[in-house]
């Protein structure tokens, strides 16, 4: 039976008490609602000025009072000291309390044709004084955060901070003791509690032969019963509070609960098992009922055992205290080529179904279950193998699936012991054999210098293992080194390939620019000519003049005539001209 929400709750959000409890047998008790305002009585002018109070107390004070004692005319009575101005004047006329404000000011009493009618002046009295009054009527001033505790008609009230005015002769209070902080955790006052419970504590309280244990909440709680007691707390700290951290705290009938992650609660209700969870709302799970007890708590998560365990190594030393050292911390089985050995094992289990291991097992024979199967299923193994079976073992974890054909002990071993504990709720998650001893000295002898020749074998092979990778490791970082050098040699030629291949690029298309600027040039100037013939006859001209610039004409006088007439002898003349004006 698994129970997962609290029976118990406190409405913590009003400033009032409320709560309900509900048992296995469907006994309930409601308690009724009481705010802090049903038992305190607040001043209605405590915020007014000083002066407006000092007005309405002697208003109040002063009710029904039709011929005055006091008169602010000294004249016409009996005239007193000055007062100052923060003090009254009280008096009474045939006992009837009255008060006078004189502000400052003189004042006398009233003289009474009447020889029956007392009047008297009592004095002065401090306007803030915390208490004073006659004849039935009072004056109560309460200092800021504080409480008054008084009687009125042999039944206990409680004032709030600021001036009270109260006419009634059964009125009663005392200053030495009667002023309290209003911060206290616990304020009683006859048959009125005030329970202020902190943050991070709990409160067990008993009203009548209720029990209630009452959580942390910002407004007060408030109980108006003779019968109401705060259970006190024994240890350090606050006498009236317990830690709300606490995993379980029982109060009367009442069991409060907090499972932590990995770990169930274990009850029995009416002597039926119960397992409680740890709870999804984050909230203590309280169980009100006297016949559903706590038993305690299991844990759920992983656990790693060493056997044989602390109480098995004692039972052994009880039974025979003469018991060496390996026969009390090892157990002892005797292998199939009849040699004695001792082992210790490491189990790691978790328990999945709580309900099923404590209703088989209970909550001490879980382990003393698991403890004995696995010494009784790891000597069936020990005594069908032999001495070599068992020193050379591997696996350490069980395997999904059961396989009968497994040769290692610690295979057959874990296969039986898994099996064995899932019928009672528990999972298996390792299985180690953590040390194993040959009793037989000679034997172990034996062993030991095999070891020892195993140990040299493995430390030369580790060693030649170490210089071939050595080797191996130098060579690699050789051939990566020389390979980086011809990368980076063969990138070097590419680069130079390519900025030589660059380089002819560019000189290739600065002729062809050339080429091309000249054919633009002489397209020009034909253009030119075409325009302008003159000038391409000049040109030739120029260009038959340098042709002839170094030869030597003769001219027959038969062609003197054509050769003056001719354009050369015409470019000569004007060759000439531009010469002498130059000079």
């Amino acid at each position: 039976m698994m129970a997962s929400s609290s029976q118990f709750s406190i409405n913590a959000h009003n400033s009032v008490y409320e709560a309900s409890i509900n048992s296995d047998n469907n006994s309930d008790v409601n308690l009724e609602p009481i705010s802090l305002s049903t038992v305190v009585i607040r001043s209605d002018f405590a915020n007014e000025t000083s002066e407006g109070q000092a007005k309405i107390i002697v208003e109040r004070f002063n009710k029904g009072i039709k011929n005055s004692a006091f008169t602010d005319s000294p004249v016409l009575g009996r005239a007193h000291p000055r007062l100052d101005s923060s003090y009254f004047g009280i008096g009474h006329r045939d006992k009837v309390a009255e008060l006078f404000d004189p502000r400052g000011q003189r004042f006398g009493t009233v003289y009474s044709a009447d020889p029956t009618t007392i009047i008297e002046y009592h004095g002065g009295v401090l306007k803030t004084r915390a208490h004073f009054g006659l004849y039935g009527k009072h004056v109560l001033n309460v200092p800021s955060g504080h409480f008054a505790k008084a009687m009125v008609k042999n039944r206990p009230v409680i004032y709030g901070e600021g001036p009270h005015v109260i006419i009634d002769p059964t009125f009663i209070f005392d200053k030495t003791y009667g002023f309290i902080n209003q911060q206290e955790p616990f304020i009683n006052h006859q048959t009125i509690n005030i329970l202020r419970v902190p943050s991070g504590k709990v409160a067990k309280v008993w009203i009548g032969t209720q029990p209630l244990i009452l959580e942390s909440r910002r407004e007060p709680y408030v109980f108006v019963d003779a019968q109401f007691k705060v259970v006190e707390h024994n240890g350090e700290g606050d006498k009236y509070f317990h830690s709300s951290s606490s995993t379980f705290m029982e109060h009367g009938s009442i069991k409060r609960i907090i499972p932590h992650t990995g770990e169930v609660a274990i009850t029995y209700n009416n002597g039926n098992l119960t397992i409680i969870p740890t709870p999804k709302d984050g909230k203590p799970v309280i169980i009100d009922s006297p016949t559903h007890n706590f038993e305690g708590f299991i844990q759920t998560s992983l656990q790693t055992c060493l056997f044989p365990s602390k109480e098995t190594k004692q039972q052994a030393i009880k039974d025979n205290k003469n018991a060496t050292s390996d026969e009390v911390n090892l157990k002892i089985f005797q292998t199939r080529d009849s040699l004695r050995v001792g082992v210790v094992l490491v189990v790691a289990f978790r328990i999945v179904d709580p309900q099923l291991a404590l209703t088989k097992l209970g909550k001490e024979g879980i382990v003393n279950h698991i403890e004995n199967v696995s010494f009784a299923d790891m000597g069936k193994a020990i005594q069908l193998s032999t001495l070599q079976e068992i020193m050379y073992f591997n696996d350490t974890k069980p395997s999904s699936t059961i396989d009968e054909s497994v040769q290692t002990i610690q295979d057959r071993v874990k296969s039986h012991l898994a099996r064995d504990l899932c019928e009672y709720g528990i999972e298996l998650a390792r299985l180690q054999i953590e040390t194993i001893k040959v009793l037989d000295i000679e034997i172990a002898k034996k062993l030991a210098g095999q070891s020892v020749t195993s140990a040299e074998y493995t430390t030369k092979q580790a060693t030649l293992v170490k210089e071939y990778d050595i080797k191996t490791t130098e060579a690699r970082l050789k051939a990566e080194t020389d390979n980086i050098a011809l990368e980076q040699k063969g990138k070097a030629i590419i680069a130079e390939a390519q900025a030589k291949l660059e380089s002819a690029q560019r000189q290739a298309e600065a002729l062809i620019v050339t080429a091309n600027a000249q054919k633009k040039v002489q397209e020009m100037q034909g253009e030119l000519y075409c325009k302008y013939p003159i000038l391409a006859e000049i040109e030739l001209a120029k260009i038959k003049a340098e042709a002839l610039k170094s030869s030597t004409l003769y001219i027959t006088p038969q062609d003197a005539g054509n050769f003056l007439n001719s354009p050369l002898f015409y470019m000569d003349k004007i060759l000439g001209k531009q010469t002498k004006i130059n000079n």
